[in-house]
């Protein structure tokens, strides 16, 4: 009604494919604090975005860096490189 636009993102978790992609977006360390960012801002349904009202998922962004990213990445590439050598 005042003539704004909503904006999706092309990372968002709207569906279980797009989530699978924006995690592993994150996962490979390329624009993640970006996404973490747009997904702070996120607030219920039909709502804009409010500056810092999910600061929570600033832990599960920074959690899943530590595992996913580190641990599994690492742990993955490392099964791939003793199976092919």
């Amino acid at each position: 009604m005042a003539g704004g636009e909503w904006w999706v993102w092309d990372s968002n978790f709207d569906n279980v494919p797009n989530g699978f992609l924006t995690l592993f977006i994150v996962s490979s360390l390329e624009g993640w604090p970006d996404i973490m960012y747009q997904a702070v801002e996120s607030t219920v349904a039909d709502k804009g975005p409010q500056f810092g009202a999910s600061r929570g998922l600033m832990l599960y962004f920074v959690s899943f860096i530590m595992l996913g990213s580190f641990f599994f990445l690492n742990l993955f590439i490392g099964v791939l490189f003793l199976k092919f050598t």
